[in-house]
């Protein structure tokens, strides 16, 4: 009986260390992607992406210029620089994603965003965000949905969105 319990609570332990989000490392270098929108043909399921190269890139977004300063869309250099991508499926309620941070732990990338729903609207959207990182930082990706709170309970004081600068 014993041995069964400690058993049952050690594979619970494990499930629970395994959800837990991985919050350290150095922080790596990326800007907002502005002025895209996503191309109509993708399904509307949750795409996580890396993208490597403008046919790949082309194949998901669309070049969205508007008028006014810093209209143009972001510009991206594939042979420097790579995107991470988060689309979610289409949604009458007003959503965002918001990179909470992207850290380097030895080979690895952790891209942690934020999600907040708001209030239903009278049209639908197909929520996403992208970030633009050097290609100088490595591709393996692990993309981790964390909350304010998470954030919180690390000790890291999150600034808002994540910035919005000309290419590198």
């Amino acid at each position: 009986m014993k041995k069964a319990l400690f058993l049952s609570l050690a594979v619970v332990a494990l499930l629970l260390s395994s959800c837990a989000v991985n919050l350290g490392g150095v922080a790596a270098n990326y800007y907002r992607m502005n002025n895209y929108y996503v191309n109509n043909h993708i399904d509307n399921g949750t795409h996580k992406l890396v993208i490597h190269n403008q046919q790949d890139f082309d194949a998901v977004f669309g070049a969205g210029a508007v008028m006014g300063r810093d209209g143009h869309p972001t510009a991206i250099n594939f042979a420097r620089q790579f995107v991470i991508a988060i689309i979610l499926p289409e949604t009458n309620r007003q959503t965002t994603i918001e990179t909470a941070m992207l850290n380097r732990v030895g080979d690895r990338l952790y891209y942690s965003y934020i999600i907040e729903e708001g209030h239903a609207t009278s049209y639908t959207m197909r929520p996403y965000t992208a970030v633009v990182v050097d290609r100088n930082e490595p591709s393996d990706v692990v993309f981790q949905r964390v909350t304010r709170q998470d954030l919180v309970n690390a000790g890291i004081q999150y600034n808002g969105p994540s910035p919005a600068r000309p290419p590198l």
